[in-house]
């Protein structure tokens, strides 16, 4: 007791010094995720969206300039009406303005007035494993649902996206979620949420908000940033793969099938076939080697369409070398 007493009267005297900032102290309040929702929320909108084919969907996003919203590519980039609504009035329509797919970042504009705040984006080399953080968005249809948690990983790379741009989070997340705002201790953007996952206890992944901030004075510019698209599924080889499929080969990508029309198909490439031949074996791409279903798509994660790319692979007991261009992902 008498040593917590000096330890009192120790720090209070470097506090009368300056040696010590009342910013020490600040740093152990705890953490509000109500106060954070409740600066927040009015910034955040539910969009619903509908394309050309009549298919409907939701999703969210997050006021940043006056009139100018940002959500995940995934959510508008098929649009053909927009609708954005927040929490203080109804519907506004939205126009796209422009998407990158490989980053999964959109912006839009709503042409009308809006009262709320535009969100701080915050740059986001300093977020660090354990830092807490709040979820806004409109999970399964239910507008400005609050979730809270920690970042569990940074740089995390998602397949078929830009490598090493993600951050992990452990906030509960479900389809709606998407586009989004990801907000640390302070209301800043530190992401854009793009997808759940079951990794560890659940969660789900960011786009980081320095991602955002140099992806957006591209499409903020009209830029339209397509994924490209090889038309094929396939798994990972392994050896009891291999050997029930009688292969020559235990690693690389068994081709399942090649989708008519697409770039695959154009290219050459054999699928598995019922009761006969078990389709090919992508083994290098530009002659390097690949044996994993997500290498290839984080191959082609930093590939363009149109570019063509060589694939080397097995038919059976032949190895062949195929020239592909890939197409834009549907």
């Amino acid at each position: 007791m008498l040593r917590n007493v000096g330890l009192v009267k120790f720090l209070t005297v470097l506090l009368l010094l300056g040696l010590l900032t009342p910013l020490a102290f600040a740093d152990s309040k705890a953490f509000d995720p109500q106060a954070i929702y409740q600066r927040a929320v009015a910034s955040v909108a539910t969009i619903r969206v509908r394309t050309i084919d009549g298919r409907s969907g939701v999703g969210t996003g997050f006021l940043i300039d006056r009139g100018l919203v940002v959500t995940a590519a995934h959510v508008a980039r098929s649009a053909e009406q927009i609708v954005v609504e927040f929490a203080d009035g109804d519907g506004l329509e939205a126009r796209l303005i422009g998407y990158d797919a490989r980053r999964d970042l959109a912006v839009m504009r709503v042409v009308a007035r809006i009262g709320a705040p535009a969100l701080e984006i915050a740059e986001t080399d300093a977020v660090q494993t354990g830092d807490p953080v709040v979820v806004i968005g409109t999970p399964r249809g239910v507008p400005r649902v609050m979730t809270s948690g920690e970042i569990r990983a940074t740089n995390v790379t998602f397949p078929g996206l830009v490598p090493r741009i993600m951050l992990f989070f452990d906030a509960g997340v479900a389809p709606g979620n998407s586009g989004g705002p990801l907000l640390n201790a302070s209301g800043q953007v530190i992401g854009v949420v793009v997808a759940g996952t079951n990794r560890g206890n659940g969660g789900g992944l960011a786009v980081s908000g320095s991602t955002l901030k140099t992806t957006l004075p591209i499409i903020g510019d009209g830029g339209r940033y397509e994924r490209p698209w090889l038309g094929l599924t396939g798994t990972s080889l392994t050896g009891d793969l291999a050997r029930q499929r009688r292969l020559t080969v235990d690693r690389g990508i068994l081709v399942l099938e090649v989708l008519p029309g697409g770039p695959a198909d154009v290219a050459g490439l054999r699928g598995a076939v019922s009761d006969g031949p078990p389709g090919d074996v992508i083994r290098t791409i530009n002659d390097e080697p690949v044996e994993d279903w997500d290498e290839l798509l984080n191959v082609l994660a930093t590939r363009e369409p149109g570019q063509r790319l060589r694939l080397g692979i097995v038919r059976g007991s032949e190895s062949y070398n195929l020239s592909v261009v890939l197409g834009v992902r549907p």
